[in-house]
């Protein structure tokens, strides 16, 4: 908690759901669509619900990658490690990878809310999400010490 709350109040735009499914083409134009979530904050909010659609939702069931992105896990891990990279202006394996980990610190906390929310200790998969996300988080929190960059 203390990591988050940590966070400044920014005024940078959030799309809050930014993935592949929500970038359409219209008359040879680039356009962002499903614009519910739109928000201001700090963009370490945006790259964990981008990270958590395009690697850890996948990362139990490689299928729902597939099936929710229509991308192989494969693609949609190198769309993800190409976007960050290109978002924060560098090819600095170290300083990339430094961001990512703030981010899955939000994204496996979201995604172990959102599956104990939906009943996810009730079933076996859930329970594999819910370990999934522990395990992580522990990794993780014994490294990031901020979630800003």
């Amino acid at each position: 908690m203390a990591l988050v709350e940590d966070v400044p109040e920014r005024d940078t735009m959030l799309h809050g759901d930014y993935h592949t499914n929500n970038i359409v083409m219209q008359n040879n134009e680039v356009l962002i669509i499903d614009m519910d979530t739109l928000s201001v904050g700090h963009p370490i909010f945006e790259l964990a619900s981008m990270y958590l659609a395009f690697v850890a939702f996948g990362e139990v069931d490689p299928g729902v990658t597939l099936s929710f992105l229509k991308l192989s896990r494969k693609t949609a891990v190198l769309f993800w490690k190409k976007a960050l990279a290109k978002y924060l202006g560098t090819r600095d394996g170290e300083a990339i990878r430094a961001v990512e980990e703030k981010a899955m610190v939000i994204g496996y906390a979201r995604l172990m809310r959102r599956t104990i929310r939906r009943s996810g200790l009730n079933t076996e998969e859930g329970r594999a999400n819910i370990e999934l996300c522990r395990t992580r988080l522990a990794d993780l929190l014994s490294r990031v010490d901020t979630l800003l960059f």
